[in-house]
């Protein structure tokens, strides 16, 4: 079995491999993270808007 240290291509190479993979799923948020993120601000600015509003309880203390 090779020595998996830094340096030594038993490490280096499936680091960089993980890296490799790794650069798809960051692409595809650079794509698409802005959009969820604007869904995600008008979904919220719709319930609010959709919530009744809370009246004081008329409970007797």
């Amino acid at each position: 079995m090779a020595h998996r240290a830094p340096g030594t291509k038993a490490y280096v190479e499936p680091f960089a491999e993980s890296h490799a993979e790794a650069w798809h799923y960051l692409g595809q948020w650079l794509v698409h993270g802005e959009g969820l993120f604007a869904i995600n601000a008008l979904a919220e600015r719709q319930a609010r808007r959709a919530a009744p509003a809370m009246l004081p309880s008329r409970t007797a203390v």
